[in-house]
């Protein structure tokens, strides 16, 4: 039987190209969603015995949304607009078949912001709207998950008995992380 892709099981991890060998990826946190976009130009040439068509370049883009927080990501997407910083960008799929080391698929991207949209509605959350113009073609692997990552972007499961402190799945649990909540 087939099995249904669904939008919140697939996250966005980010981390600033140059400081690659000395910070890890962080979670985007509140995504609210993201595109990954791939366009070619076709041409069409007339001649006599009909239309031919000829290939132009493949572009990719990856737009998101997310509600926005004052925290260290949103910060550095932000400067990297600012700075004109290219971003690793991975985007993994939890309910994916994880690899013999455990981690989880995911497509492996860099590129450059293009824009820093943040409207601030009377009524609404405000939301990062933002797109990423990515050099070349994603990438597929795995993508390695920390389980303080793990815990935060998925929550582990807890018996029914009294909390310890101690989670029987992970080996410890951290009672600030709240059900749902981002890295």
């Amino acid at each position: 039987m087939l099995k249904p892709i669904y939008g919140k099981d697939k996250i966005l991890m980010f981390r600033l190209l140059d400081e690659a060998s000395k910070n890890s990826a962080a979670k985007l946190a509140l995504q609210v969603e993201h595109t990954l976009s791939s366009e070619r130009s076709v041409d069409s040439t007339q001649t006599k015995d009909g239309a031919i068509t000829s290939d132009g370049g493949i572009e990719y883009s990856l737009e998101l949304n997310a509600i926005a927080s004052d925290d260290e990501v949103n910060d550095m997407l932000k400067r990297s607009v600012d700075e004109q910083k290219v971003l690793e960008v991975w985007e993994i799929n939890l309910a994916g078949e994880k690899n013999e080391q455990g981690q989880f698929p995911a497509k492996y991207m860099q590129g450059k912001l293009e824009s820093w949209e943040l409207p601030a509605n009377v009524e609404d959350l405000a939301e990062v709207s933002t797109t990423l113009k990515i050099d070349g073609i994603p990438q597929d692997g795995y993508a390695t998950v920390s389980k303080e990552q793990e815990k935060a972007i998925l929550y582990t499961f807890r018996d029914v008995t009294p909390y310890t402190g101690e989670d029987e799945v992970s080996g410890e649990d951290d009672p600030e992380v709240e059900p749902g909540v981002g890295a």
